[in-house]
């Protein structure tokens, strides 16, 4: 596995806060800790719970507990019942000190695992609780436009350049990965186009189509919502299509998603996702000559009710595969 310069200069400039971690958790301070944890569930008083949360960060501190406090905050982002709930104790983790340093630890202390894949189930629990806490900061607008300033998604890279055979044992890391980077991928905010032009500069539309063609049902269906987002965006509509060579390799990829969905049938979530992709595509067949292009590698499945099963409990789709239509058969695009 061969690792971009900076991802290893950033690593470096990791190494140097990663704590030695313990195997094992002592049983009465794990006990201390889910009691102490478990009250914090209980309360409704928000004064007490903001109490409750700054305990939990302290304790997160702690390397010897880090691994049952990490356990039992995503138990408590679980138990958030509001989207108002989640960004404010995303708000209080953002602004913690030392809380984004510490859980980046735990995604760099697995570096060296990638190489030769010996994670446990254990180890891969641990990094994805932490991945999800990183998921609940991103629940809050200002926290999203600083973890991309902080380059944050550059640690996640490598997880998901990881070839196929690595991918299989870290699937929940992986999918945990991607569910933060669609958590990120919130365009229609206020910071909305500096978020879009900060991912795009991640490497973000590559990795997602290496994960389109490499990964399980699940990842693949992350991933494509993703693309799909950035496609319904101009500036990632016109990223993906600046370059012949970029513009093609994202139909055949959509094109070979397709073909897989013969064998594994998508949900019409999942089929939506990719008309909306093709759709957006579409709708630039006309711009610089990419027409045929289109036109000779688009997806006929689409539209020669292979699907129509699925299509038939989402009346959208139709309607977006008629609209689709229209634009490859030299209609003024909509």
């Amino acid at each position: 596995l061969h690792f971009p310069r900076v991802y290893i200069y950033k690593y470096l400039l990791s190494v140097s806060f990663i704590n030695s971690y313990t195997h094992t958790v002592k049983k009465k301070r794990n006990k201390k800790v889910k009691i102490f944890c478990n009250r914090f569930l209980e309360m409704s008083n928000p004064s007490e719970r903001c109490y409750r949360t700054e305990q939990l960060i302290m304790n997160l501190r702690e390397s010897s507990i880090r691994e049952a406090v990490l356990i039992e905050l995503n138990n408590f982002i679980i138990e958030q019942s509001t989207e108002a709930m989640r960004m404010d104790l995303g708000f209080h983790l953002w602004n913690s000190e030392l809380t984004l340093t510490i859980l980046l630890q735990e995604v760099v202390a697995v570096y060296p695992k990638l190489l030769d894949p010996t994670l446990t189930m254990t180890e891969c629990t641990r990094l994805c609780n932490a991945l999800n806490v990183i998921q609940c900061v991103a629940s809050h607008p200002d926290a999203r436009i600083g973890l991309l300033k902080a380059n944050i998604p550059y640690f996640l890279n490598p997880f998901l350049r990881i070839s196929e055979n690595v991918m299989r044992p870290l699937r929940f890391v992986t999918l945990s990965i991607l569910n933060l980077i669609s958590a990120l991928a919130k365009f229609d905010e206020s910071y909305g186009q500096e978020i879009l032009l900060l991912l795009l500069d991640t490497q973000v539309v590559p990795l997602c189509m290496h994960c389109i063609l490499r990964g399980d049902q699940l990842i693949r269906k992350v991933a494509t919502l993703i693309l799909m987002k950035i496609l319904m965006q101009e500036k990632g509509l016109k990223y993906c299509c600046a370059l012949p060579a970029r513009f093609l390799l994202v139909i055949q990829v959509l094109h070979q998603l397709v073909d897989t969905f013969t064998s594994e049938i998508p949900c019409s979530q999942q089929l939506k996702y990719v008309v909306q992709c093709c759709l957006s595509l579409s709708r630039v067949a006309w711009v610089g000559g990419v027409y045929d292009t289109v036109r000779t590698n688009f997806p006929k499945q689409l539209i020669d009710n292979t699907f129509g099963i699925i299509t038939r409990d989402d009346p959208e789709i139709p309607n977006m595969l008629h609209q689709l239509v229209l634009n490859l058969t030299r209609q003024p695009p909509q």
